[in-house]
């Protein structure tokens, strides 16, 4: 029971970074694509999710499962540039999301982007790590992060 039980959070954990990443993702494409489909199809603008409830929604959740996703694996190797990494570009994010209209659309955009590839970079080294980890190579922890 206790080899499943194991063998189950190091798959929760390989597929949490990997929705991490997604989620980071799907971040980064609302930020590139809603200012493109304004301006080139402007009636659209009133049905686009856009508004700062949505941002702040978005980055909350984004943030959440970020730190649900990053945290186990950062317990086992412990790589602190990793954590700088994406602590930053959750920053980035709220920052972004609670202060939209007061920094200006450019830097708006360019935070956003930088804290979405922030978090999408350090998920997928997350995953690499624990897959390279010395301490858990003959572990079930991560066994199954090694397919």
């Amino acid at each position: 029971m206790g080899s499943s039980l194991t063998s189950s959070r190091a798959y929760l954990r390989h597929h949490a970074d990997v929705a991490g990443a997604a989620a980071s993702g799907v971040c980064l494409i609302h930020c590139l694509l809603t200012p493109l489909i304004v301006s080139l199809f402007p009636g659209l603008s009133p049905y686009l999710p856009g508004d700062a409830g949505f941002h702040r929604m978005l980055a909350v959740g984004i943030v959440l499962l970020g730190a649900l996703a990053f945290i186990p694996g950062y317990r086992l190797h412990r790589r602190r540039s990793l954590l700088a990494m994406i602590g930053l570009g959750m920053a980035f994010i709220l920052v972004v999301a609670w202060q939209s209209g007061r920094l200006g659309v450019a830097s708006e955009l360019l935070l956003s982007i930088l804290g979405s590839l922030m978090l999408i970079g350090a998920h997928l080294l997350n995953r690499t790590f624990c897959r390279q980890c010395k301490q858990c190579e003959h572990s079930a922890v991560c066994e199954t992060t090694k397919l």
